[in-house]
């Protein structure tokens, strides 16, 4: 039985309207659980609502192998780096797999003008943050796992084409940010484009956004294959 409470990291709330608050509370309680009782944490999956509603256990895990899941539907890139201390470095996991970007591209429709951004701006701050989320991993001995943002398939938005393009731009970054980091790439985007453009493939999402069952089990295949290739299991 806990006696005593443990210190841990809470990364606070962000603004009255900012989608990484809106779990705060409760990965606050559960963090503060796995410390108290020093569970081991073997990996910890970190992003948007991609993540959050993957269900992840039905995947991963079987070998006794624990894993948490950090997600938060509407995240983006600035507030996943600004959690991550929370989030995930002082969990100790032995592998975070990071996830995290669509969202940032929502800039481009913003409804006011001054919130409005180009995918120039975009780009670069997202890919930093994801940087520094991986040298912050490796300098504390977690292995980094960047995954690529998924393609898109939302023809009713006046940016989808742009937003596409965008993404596969930050994709190609963010594996020379692997190679160069010597991190673990995930490629679930070419697994799941249409034969044709870069948007994502039929049949994989109902909103042409998130993944069904379908899509999830493409991104399962993807990220165990590669970290299979590096002698993970998970």
């Amino acid at each position: 039985m806990t006696t005593q409470r443990e210190s841990i990291v809470k990364p606070g709330f962000f603004a009255e309207f900012s989608a990484a608050d809106s779990r705060r509370g409760e990965f606050d309680l559960g963090n503060e659980v796995l410390l108290a009782h020093k569970v081991p944490v073997d990996f910890v999956f970190i992003g948007d609502s991609i993540t959050h509603m993957w269900e992840l256990n039905a995947y991963f895990g079987r070998g006794g192998r624990f894993i948490v899941n950090r997600g938060i539907g509407g995240d983006i890139s600035s507030h996943v780096l600004r959690r991550f201390e929370g989030d995930v470095i002082q969990l100790k996991p032995k592998v975070v797999v990071i996830k995290i970007g669509v969202n940032n591209f929502w800039a481009l429709d913003g409804a006011i003008s001054e919130h409005r951004k180009t995918a120039e701006q975009i780009i670069p701050a997202l890919v930093e943050d994801i940087q520094e989320m991986v040298l912050k991993a490796k300098a504390n001995g977690i292995i980094p796992v960047i995954c690529s943002i998924l393609p898109t398939n939302m023809p009713h938005s006046g940016n989808n084409t742009i937003r596409n393009s965008s993404i596969c731009q930050v994709n190609e970054q963010l594996q020379q940010v692997a190679t160069k980091q010597e991190a673990i790439y995930v490629d679930y985007h070419t697994r799941m484009i249409a034969s044709e453009g870069n948007a994502l493939r039929d049949g994989l999402a109902d909103d042409g956004l998130h993944p069904h069952v379908l899509g999830y089990d493409i991104m399962a295949d993807a990220l165990r294959e590669e970290l299979a290739r590096k002698g993970i299991e998970i």
